[in-house]
């Protein structure tokens, strides 16, 4: 089977965006006229981190507290650093504890505005247009948990706790909502590159200066190996001392088909030529995994983060199935998601994974059991 890559076409996540990606993260060529567009991004950086300061301290003169338990988990960067699988880690934890729970977010790439309940803890409600694909996503992995998206924050939470009975709040990608009190912060962090180049929007990847983390209580690293934990300690770990490390990775759990929902083998599908196709913040990761799993791509496809599958996209897709002679579509959950009415020639199936927490869940327990009696610190 001969190995090929599709061609990134418009909207792709090639060209600037894939640079961007690249270069953001640390490791792109800023060689020719990069070097010049490179220099005019970390300029206006400066600009942005001015302007970031100032917002961050105006919304928390007057932070709102709510008298139910409040957990953040957000991020100081853009782009992919596992804060799904973590809220849904948290969440399933919590309902262990026998707690009601709610996932309360913005909804990011949804149509509308308002507050929408997404789930009553059974099943989605709405199509995942309403909810924003990760909220969607989060419905459908964390039965019996609430899952709302709101507009504002505070209205989703009032909708959880006085409709929907939830006595915990889990906030997702909620660190720079500082206008909010709450009992536990959480910040996600890859290891591999924690805080990207260094260099605040749009000259790199972190939304406020690297020492706002020192508002959190606790670092969830993610994508841990020995050197990976190490660069978490050495960059993260001087700006907030206090804050106690966990260490994380990803585990693969289960393939299963997309349209039937039915777990699919892993050796039936490493047998298969296979179109890898994603649009999230860092393709390459679940390319990695793939190839940790034994699967072999004959041709990938990939999208900008959150992108809104179109009907062309589908024929430029199916294209690509055709000339590859791809026998399975292989995609992300989250992706899943946003192909769910798509049904081409072949199977499509998605990896279901899950964040391991591999070292410091002593540290995580007493964080959530401390803001779960009202002594965590308030983070705001």
């Amino acid at each position: 089977m001969r190995e090929r890559d599709a061609r990134p076409a418009p909207g792709r996540q090639g060209g600037a965006a894939g640079w961007w990606g690249r270069f953001a993260r640390g490791y792109g060529d800023t060689r020719g006229l990069g070097t010049a567009v490179a220099g005019l991004l970390v300029l206006s950086s400066v600009l942005y981190g001015i302007l970031a300061s100032f917002s961050l301290w105006l919304r928390a003169v007057r932070p709102v507290a709510i008298d139910v338990p409040i957990i953040s988990v957000g991020n100081l960067t853009v782009g992919g650093t596992g804060k799904t699988p973590l809220v849904v880690h948290l969440a399933r934890r919590l309902m262990r504890k026998g707690r009601v729970v709610a996932v309360v977010s913005r909804g990011y790439g949804r149509r509308g505005r308002g507050t929408v309940v997404v789930s009553r803890g059974d099943r989605p409600i709405v199509p995942w247009l309403k909810a924003g694909d990760e909220p969607y996503l989060v419905a459908l992995l964390t039965k019996g948990a609430r899952v709302v998206v709101s507009s504002r924050r505070t209205d989703g939470i009032r909708c959880a706790v006085q409709n929907l009975g939830a006595d915990v709040i889990l906030l997702d990608d909620a660190f720079q909502h500082v206008q909010l009190m709450r009992d536990l912060d959480i910040v996600t962090a890859d290891a591999r590159y924690p805080v990207g180049n260094g260099f605040l929007l749009p000259g790199g990847a972190l939304r406020e200066h690297p020492l706002g983390i020192g508002r959190a209580d606790l670092i969830v690293a993610t994508r841990c190996g020995d050197e990976g934990a190490r660069r978490i300690a050495a960059t993260i770990g001087p700006l907030v001392p206090e804050a106690p490390i966990v260490e994380t990775r990803m585990k693969a759990v289960e393939l299963w088909d997309v349209s039937t929902g039915l777990t699919v083998s892993l050796s039936e599908v490493r047998e298969r030529a296979v179109l890898v196709l994603s649009s999230i913040a860092d393709p390459a990761s679940f390319d990695r995994t793939l190839e940790r799993l034994g699967i072999r791509a004959a041709a990938r496809v990939t999208f900008p983060d959150h992108h809104r599958y179109s009907r062309r996209d589908f024929a430029a897709i199916e294209e690509e199935i055709r000339v590859s002679q791809a026998a399975t579509v292989l995609t992300t959950e989250k992706d899943a998601v946003r192909l769910s009415e798509w049904r081409p020639a072949v199977p499509v199936v998605a990896l279901g994974i899950e964040l391991a927490v591999t070292r410091g869940d002593e540290h995580l327990e007493r964080a959530l059991e401390r803001a779960l009696s009202g002594g965590g610190d308030d983070g705001a």
